[in-house]
């Protein structure tokens, strides 16, 4: 019987930063090589949260970077069924490996191994969704929210030069994420098309998103991981990125801003803290909540927005993902995830409270109602590009749902923009 591992080696690349010990609370100690680099002290070394120091670290920021890196809602519950795990640690061991941002989490004693893939075709990949870890349940509760990353099963794949998809053997890392329809929610169709085509209005929209293309074999969603860059010899460099809960401390388990998680106010002063361009990523920030409040993604918490370390330029806010309407499916939340101006409910969010939330961020008035005005003004033909562009991959169901998705987007956003950009409202 092989003894119980109790410690995970966490890599940047070769190198190794340190270990997770299976403590309670969760803990982490920095390799005295990784403290004793000459650059150590240098923006990016130190993992977020986690001071640069000899010694375990236990808080609850080290907790929420590493819980924050698991799959969430029932896959979360059928990954511990079928591995019988129940902590943070047994959990993070049983998918170590290629995980999100620049990490690689391994068994201590191991190490990562050269990159190798294994050629597959698109048929792989529902056959493997068909069954085992990456199934979903039959049913999901009405009212429930959906996490687009916690409740949706996806494949980690790369692609060769001639588009075939790649199975990453090993720790090797992924370069795309195949995403299929979401299952487990009755009245949820067709959402790798809805999210497809939303990445792509929002992309038309000048948002900066991930790349994303529909591929019809999978009826997937397959979007580009932006946390990944070329290196040399055209090997695959995995770059550090931290969503906005492991950047404020907070579990995954209270992301949306009425269970604790951050809200608009929170999220803004993470940019003003983390980011090297602050100015610019905060007009980002408005730009992604308009643009969700007209699409009807009412699902934008706090783990759809991350930043990034670009090689040379520090921490910035990372290309848009998740995007797709939600409103569109009944028996989903009729909330938005953030407060804007202390309003959960879209349909009663007025020009008064983009004033009330441009007043929470320190910023003039005009130039929110400008950003609400500007997306506006583009949502139209970006959404009949995008769709355009999708449509010839698509079957009559995938047809039927993005011309549905064509008439909710714009009734919503039309709608609320006659609220927010009304002139009843006096601003300065």
């Amino acid at each position: 019987m092989e003894p119980r591992v109790t410690e995970l080696s966490v890599f940047d690349g070769e190198r190794l930063v340190g270990t997770i010990h299976d403590t309670s609370p969760l803990s982490f100690t920095y390799a005295q090589e990784w403290l004793e680099r000459r650059d150590a002290q240098a923006d990016g070394y130190a993992i977020v949260n986690i001071p640069l120091q000899a010694g375990p670290v236990a808080t609850p920021e080290v907790e929420a970077v590493f819980e924050n890196l698991l799959p969430e809602g029932v896959l979360r519950d059928m990954l511990g069924k079928e591995t019988q795990s129940s902590t943070t640690f047994a959990l993070l061991l049983a998918v170590a490996g290629d995980t999100a941002g620049g990490l690689t989490l391994l068994p201590a004693g191991r190490t990562p191994e050269a990159a190798s893939y294994k050629i597959v075709d698109w048929d792989y990949i529902p056959r493997h969704f068909a069954g085992g870890q990456q199934a979903q349940p039959a049913t999901a509760p009405l009212g429930s929210r959906i996490s687009l990353s916690g409740a949706q099963a996806k494949m980690l794949i790369s692609l060769d030069n001639a588009g075939r998809p790649m199975l990453p053997l090993g720790t090797t890392p992924s370069t795309w994420i195949v995403k299929p329809n979401i299952r487990g929610f009755e009245k949820v169709w067709s959402s790798a098309v809805n999210e497809a085509i939303l990445m792509r209005t929002a992309a038309h929209c000048g948002l900066g998103v991930a790349e994303v293309f529909f591929e019809p074999t999978t009826r997937a969603c397959v979007v580009k991981r932006f946390d990944r860059t070329t290196g040399p010899k055209d090997t695959i460099v995995r770059l550090r990125q931290y969503d906005f809960c492991q950047l404020s401390g907070t579990v995954s388990g209270k992301k949306y801003e009425m269970e604790g998680g951050p809200g608009v106010v929170q999220c803004a002063e993470l940019i003003k803290t983390h980011s090297v361009r602050p100015g610019v990523d905060l007009m980002r920030l408005c730009q992604w909540i308009f643009f969700n409040l007209y699409t009807g993604n009412n699902d934008c918490h706090a783990k759809n927005l991350s930043l990034y370390h670009l090689p040379g330029q520090g921490l910035r806010l990372t290309p848009f993902y998740d995007l797709m309407d939600t409103r569109l499916y009944p028996g989903l939340s009729t909330q938005f995830a953030l407060r804007i101006g202390g309003e959960h409910e879209p349909g009663k969010m007025t020009r008064a409270h983009l004033v009330a939330m441009a007043a929470e961020l320190n910023l003039k008035p005009a130039f929110i109602l400008s950003l609400a005005k500007s997306i506006h003004a583009k949502l139209g033909t970006a959404l009949q590009q995008a769709i355009s562009e999708i449509e010839p991959t698509l079957d009559h169901s995938g047809k039927a749902l993005a011309e549905k998705l064509r008439k909710h987007v714009m009734s919503i956003a039309n709608k609320n923009a006659a609220r927010f950009l009304a002139t009843s409202v006096e601003i300065n």
